[in-house]
């Protein structure tokens, strides 16, 4: 299978070696701090394709200082740390400002986009994979070659585990790593054919995820509502069975104020009925006083006539 190859730092001796590794290329386009004209014509002599361009490269582009050693093939963008300590003869040559390309810039300009990409400037292997991950022709990608140190070798250089634990969330699988340098390593890793089903996948998981989440939320919140809805029945048919108690007890102090009034009607009746009786005696008695007084009035005047 062709690749589209892009190669980043120098030309290493091992280089042929690796090259040789990776097969044919439909097209090559190596980025190289220096020309090497010896190294480049073997590199011709196994892709005839390959274009090379003399680049300096940095994280970002602009006037900054490239850092120059005695041991040229650790020039870099970045001042050495862990360099230092693997090889205690380095020395520092010159920092002079120089303008520098940023590695999202290079991505932008490159007219195929790389499908396998080789990194041989250890202080790049980071920067590189962030611009990676935002650029265009990332899905396209599929093959990296990483140099890196057994330490940080460069300021701001994180450590080799952190590097390939981004890229094996990324979906790449460690598949070699060659130690022809002990103390500069470099991995291959390849990108998982399902990566993107996986990550589609994935996104689909979380969505249903957070669509379960969103419903037994709802579920939830309507248990409690049916919980507080059965609360305020159980509620109000206690304060119904209140009422009913109230009504049956008002019910029997109204029986039994209809009862007194019946009795106090019927005593009054027979009141009634008395004083009926109470006043016709009376007039009975008025009458039989009348009678008698006229009666009285009667015979004293025969009397009085008589004498």
């Amino acid at each position: 299978m062709s690749i589209q190859l892009l190669y980043l730092g120098p030309l290493r001796p091992d280089t042929l070696t690796l090259l040789e590794a990776l097969g044919p290329a439909e097209s090559a386009q190596f980025i190289t701090p220096t020309a090497n004209s010896e190294q480049w014509l073997e590199v011709q002599g196994l892709f005839p394709q390959a274009v090379q361009q003399v680049k300096k490269l940095a994280e970002a582009s602009g006037e900054q200082p490239y850092y120059v050693f005695n041991l040229p093939e650790f020039n870099a963008s970045q001042p050495a740390s862990g360099l230092y300590t693997l090889y205690p003869g380095l020395e520092l040559v010159d920092s002079t400002p120089q303008p520098l390309m940023g590695v999202a810039d290079l991505l932008n300009e490159l007219e195929n986009q790389p499908s396998t990409i080789v990194v041989e400037q250890p202080e790049l292997v980071w920067p590189l994979l962030q611009a990676l991950k935002a650029h265009a022709g990332y899905k396209q990608l599929s093959e990296l070659w990483l140099r890196v140190g057994g330490v940080p070798l460069y300021q701001g250089m994180p450590e080799a585990e952190e590097i390939l634990n981004w890229c094996l969330e990324e979906g790449f699988e460690l598949q070699v790593t060659r130690e022809d340098d002990p103390d500069l390593p470099l991995l291959q890793l390849t990108r998982h054919p399902f990566y993107d089903r996986w990550q589609e996948q994935a996104q689909r998981a979380a969505k249903l995820a957070k669509q379960l989440k969103a419903a037994q939320v709802a579920i939830e919140a309507g248990h409690n509502e049916q919980q507080e809805w059965l609360a305020q029945q159980t509620q109000w048919q206690q304060e119904r069975e209140a009422l009913k108690a109230q009504c049956a007890e008002q019910q029997q102090k109204l029986d039994a104020l209809q009862a007194e009034l019946a009795q106090q009607k019927a005593l009054h009746a027979a009141l009634m009925e008395l004083h009926k009786d109470i006043n016709k005696k009376f007039d009975e008695q008025h009458t039989f006083i009348k009678e008698v007084a006229n009666a009285l009035g009667q015979h004293i005047t025969r009397r009085t006539t008589d004498l």
